[in-house]
């Protein structure tokens, strides 16, 4: 990818697509290798920390299970959503198919949904990247962190009692426990689908909105 290419400040790392990153996703509960930043960025943005998104699964050569989606339509992401939908996620650098409105087609056929993603419609959320990776990078460290149910209760009750908040007045709600049990547990119900989450810069700030999820 040429060096001034719009989508080398995702990651700020200049290699411009061509990193290799191991990550962890809560969601599959499993370890996971990202050939691109194109591919972290995807992840974060429409798969791990997505609401509408319950499960999803690599392309057909990481499984096969995915013997049943139709043949001549390649794909990266396999994903479950909330409303009971079954979608094929193809990443390209710009543009589609030429014979994407046949893929769509032949993919409804077998009642798949068939969506390609380039790296435009990263650009407006791209913000949300690090800010997420940083979160996921949190999530991963805390996943074997015992926390009490007394403090699962209380948060619990704090998200159905006042239904919308700020991160800040979360904590402070639950000043007899550690703050960074509270934080992890807070990125928990989040990373859960228990509440819906809307920041700038940077997700743990005190200022971060939160509301339950319906």
């Amino acid at each position: 990818m040429p060096a001034k290419s719009k989508t080398a400040h995702f990651t700020k790392r200049g290699n411009h697509f061509g990193n290799l990153w191991s990550v962890y996703s809560l969601k599959i509960n499993q370890p996971m290798r990202l050939g691109s930043d194109r591919l972290l960025a995807h992840w974060l943005l429409r798969l791990e920390f997505s609401s509408a998104v319950i499960s999803f699964r690599f392309g057909p050569s990481a499984d096969s299970t995915f013997s049943d989606v139709p043949d001549g339509i390649e794909y990266h992401f396999k994903v479950e959503t909330a409303d009971g939908a079954i979608e094929l996620h193809y990443l390209r650098t710009e543009g589609h198919s030429l014979d994407y409105a046949d893929k769509i087609k032949h993919a409804a056929r077998f009642n798949y949904k068939y969506i390609e993603f380039n790296d435009e419609d990263l650009i407006p959320a791209k913000e949300k990247i690090l800010p997420l990776l940083k979160l996921a990078s949190f999530l991963n460290g805390g996943r074997h962190v015992y926390i009490p149910p007394h403090l699962r209760d209380a948060a619990e009750n704090y998200i159905s009692n006042n239904r919308r908040g700020v991160l800040g007045s979360f904590v402070s709600s639950l000043s007899n426990f550690d703050s960074n049990l509270c934080l992890l547990m807070f990125c928990r119900m989040y990373s859960q689908r228990t509440i819906e989450v809307e920041f700038e810069s940077n997700f743990f700030s005190r200022s971060t909105m939160w509301w339950k999820h319906e």
